[in-house]
């Protein structure tokens, strides 16, 4: 059907002289690359095992995107999604796109939210953090007291990319940050065919920093101690938490995969 439309279009547009060779330019299509360039191990878990960025585009381009498939070890769909796109789908040159399959190896290797000391990491971030009580979203002892949050934090702060995706199950929703630009959150949306709205994570949210340390961004109204929440306070960038919906099927993980980069100018 598509094939016929555009025949039709092409037969009503008035004669140019150039031939069908010229109607579409190669340059109108970025360049794009399925080679990764670079492996690195940004840190290990409280037991040990190797927590992995994978790099493909140019290490110097002017724009940076990170997608991290895992932070719940029960949550696996988005190492699915993070390991299709390292294999399967092509990035522009000139953007630089890291990708980490999971920041939990041990939560996914036992199955559980948490990782190995019962912490969940998502709440263990250095932004508004409290202690809370032992349980599934156990902050920590300390803002990040966990080796895999100080390993990704070390990682972010090292890239500042412009755009992040943490994906996470199984509420089926883009999280909307209110203090960050909505075009990247709006695209996200719509290209992953879920709906754009506030994540909270229970309890009072604290107000701004009204004296942030120098150099960094005041804390938003809706920065938690989440990785998310702390880069968006700390960084000109903008972090998005995905949540994919309990049990999205195999070819829409494979999907989205293409749709976060389209999401983030990296396609």
């Amino acid at each position: 059907m598509r094939v016929v439309v555009g025949l039709v279009v092409a037969a009503l547009l008035p004669w140019t002289g150039a031939g069908p060779a010229a109607a579409v330019s190669p340059d109108d299509e970025p360049a794009r690359t399925n080679r990764v360039v670079e492996t690195r191990v940004i840190g290990h878990s409280v037991a040990g095992r190797r927590i992995v960025a994978f790099r493909k585009g140019a290490e110097t381009a002017p724009r940076a995107v990170v997608v991290l498939g895992q932070m719940h070890g029960d949550e696996p769909a988005g190492v699915a999604t993070v390991r299709w796109l390292k294999e399967h789908v092509a990035v522009r040159e000139d953007v630089t796109v890291w990708v980490v399959p999971t920041m939990n190896p041990d939560g996914l290797a036992r199955g559980t939210r948490t990782n190995a000391r019962g912490v969940d990491l998502n709440r263990n971030w250095p932004m508004n953090w409290r202690r809370t009580s032992r349980g599934p979203t156990f902050s920590g002892r300390r803002a990040a007291s966990e080796p895999e949050t100080r390993a990704v934090l070390a990682f972010l702060r090292e890239v500042q990319p412009d755009y992040v995706a943490s994906i996470h199950q199984p509420y089926g929703e883009v999280g909307f940050y209110v203090d960050k630009p909505r075009p990247f959150q709006r695209r996200l949306a719509r290209y992953l065919h879920l709906p754009l709205r506030g994540i909270g994570i229970g309890g009072p949210t604290p107000p701004p920093d009204p004296d942030p340390p120098a150099g960094l961004q005041p804390g938003g109204s809706d920065n938690a101690p989440t990785m998310t929440g702390w880069y968006n306070a700390h960084y000109p960038g903008t972090a998005m938490t995905v949540e994919f919906r309990e049990h999205p099927p195999r070819r829409y993980v494979r999907a989205a995969a293409k749709a976060l980069l389209r999401a983030a100018l990296a396609y």
